[in-house]
């Protein structure tokens, strides 16, 4: 088959070989018939041999969400840069808003959920009003073995459960190859589960 073959050329193609591959038509050898059933199905389940009109176009793939737990040392290392040391609430333990009076809360990540290059970080404790800071690593779509981790500092006008979305030139400097960056707040473990 040439490049430019449509979908009914790969189509006629078929119906050809199975005509003369067929285990009626080859004394029972069913071999090619089955070789050229498995490459046909295949180039079916890409989209290359659908009923529609025109060119044929494989499907583009379907994207996998995976959860990806943080590890303790990647905790510690979040905690540190924030320059809290052993101040930060665990991850399973979500604290509520410090008083009004001090307007900054410190929060970490639990789970990073990735749907291609969407990144999508769980953070167990809420927003707080005013400033909040945020330790994110930055690596999770590298390969390299080293852990790098961010400060993301945003101010916010009401305290509790939320989203906030990384702006686009944040997120090109501090998350290369990241499509889009997320943190969502009082994220208990059903909500990075379900993701």
């Amino acid at each position: 088959m040439d490049q430019t073959a449509t979908a009914s050329d790969i189509r006629n193609a078929w119906r050809d070989i199975a005509f003369r591959a067929h285990p009626d038509r080859t004394g029972g050898d069913c071999a090619r018939f089955a070789e050229a059933k498995a490459a046909f199905d295949f180039l079916r389940s890409e989209g290359l041999a659908t009923k529609a009109a025109g060119p044929a176009r494989p499907r583009r793939p379907k994207l996998r969400a995976r959860l990806v737990e943080l590890a303790e040392d990647a905790l510690e290392s979040c905690r540190s840069l924030l320059g809290a040391g052993g101040a930060l609430p665990h991850d399973d333990h979500p604290a509520p808003c410090r008083n009004s009076e001090q307007t900054n809360a410190d929060h970490i990540p639990s789970a990073v959920g990735c749907r291609g290059r969407d990144l999508t970080f769980f953070v167990a404790t809420p927003v707080c009003e005013g400033k909040n800071r945020v330790a994110l690593p930055t690596s999770i779509l590298t390969s390299g073995r080293k852990f790098e981790a961010e400060i993301l500092s945003f101010q916010a006008t009401s305290s509790g459960a939320g989203e906030v979305v990384v702006p686009d030139t944040i997120r090109q400097r501090k998350f290369p190859g990241a499509k889009s960056v997320r943190i969502r707040f009082e994220a208990d473990p059903h909500m990075s589960e379900a993701f």
